[in-house]
């Protein structure tokens, strides 16, 4: 009975020290930042997209485990390190592994969805101003096909908001201001940014899609019935099990967005999600589909810095 209050008397100082805690796991990164680093984006590389982060330059290598308060991946695919460096000339912050919901939706305190979104709050925190994430999602648009990629225009968020519960004291990155109670979720995937993505399919055009993200929590995959409703009540195009409340967080702290998925499977026309996690993993260890998603990444990158610069 008392190891069990302890545990609940520590869950409630996270979650009423959250703001201090993201200030000193931001402080303790800062110290790694190489000189004349200029945080242009952050990358959450999802389930089986670490590969991404061989194509970064990297100046440093730090796992969450070193860093304070960071929440530690548990899910195969999901490496567990942060990486800042350069990408086709941008800086960056590379998260190779996200903290889940469904990993820790039974801490009390809402402690779960904090610790999702405790990454993004440090990134605001370094100055990066603009996120970008990269997930796995099951295809829900019936000319999606196995390997495609989909860049989010809009989300559908069936987890619990990740801005519920107090307002944080912390400041927007695009203005200095203190974050809003009520975040607009209007055009929350950054439209520049988001035609920048489709462009940078170059030869991969015909698997790149634009469509709704639709967020749950898992960790069971859809029923039947759910998919149907997904797609022809709710007008989803891809299911996953992330994304949404990290792009909530990024924006209520003024962060520009742009999201891509990698369709790991396909839900066919009566809805039937006939998937596993062993599938899905082995679809994102293809050579055909990691170079593809590589590649699309890189350009991005290449073309947002031709903007820039221009």
């Amino acid at each position: 009975m008392v190891s069990g209050r302890r545990e609940l008397k520590a869950w409630y100082g996270f979650q009423q020290n959250y703001e201090k805690k993201v200030k000193e796991a931001a402080a303790f990164l800062e110290q790694f930042l190489p000189d004349h680093f200029s945080p242009q984006f952050g990358i959450t590389l999802g389930s089986g997209l670490g590969d991404l982060a061989d194509e970064i330059m990297a100046d440093v290598v730090i796992p969450y485990k070193d860093i304070p308060h960071f929440p530690q991946t548990t899910v195969p695919g999901h490496e567990g390190t942060l990486i800042f460096g350069e990408l086709k000339g941008v800086q960056l912050a590379g998260l190779k592994g996200r903290k889940h919901y469904y990993e820790v939706a039974d801490l009390p305190f809402n402690v779960g969805m904090l610790q999702v979104v405790f990454p993004v709050h440090v990134l605001a925190e370094l100055g990066f101003k603009n996120y970008f994430a990269t997930n796995a999602a099951g295809g829900l648009n019936q000319e999606y096909n196995i390997g495609d990629m989909m860049v989010i225009s809009s989300h559908i968020n069936m987890m619990p908001n990740a801005l519920l519960g107090r307002q944080h004291d912390f400041s927007r990155v695009d203005d200095g201001q203190p974050v809003w109670r009520f975040q607009p979720m209007n055009g929350a995937y950054d439209q520049e940014w988001s035609n920048l993505l489709l462009s940078a399919a170059g030869i991969h055009g015909r698997h790149m899609h634009h469509g709704k993200y639709l967020a749950v929590t898992g960790p069971t995959y859809e029923t039947e019935g759910e998919c149907l409703a997904f797609r022809e009540g709710m007008g989803a195009d891809a299911v996953g099990m992330s994304t949404a409340p990290e792009v909530i967080v990024a924006r209520n702290r003024g962060m520009k967005c742009v999201g891509m998925s990698c369709i790991t499977n396909k839900i066919a026309a009566d809805g039937t999600n006939a998937t596993n996690h062993e599938e899905v993993k082995a679809i994102l260890e293809s050579s055909e589909v990691r170079n593809r998603l590589t590649s699309t990444v890189a350009d991005f990158f290449a073309l947002y810095r031709e903007r820039n610069n221009g």
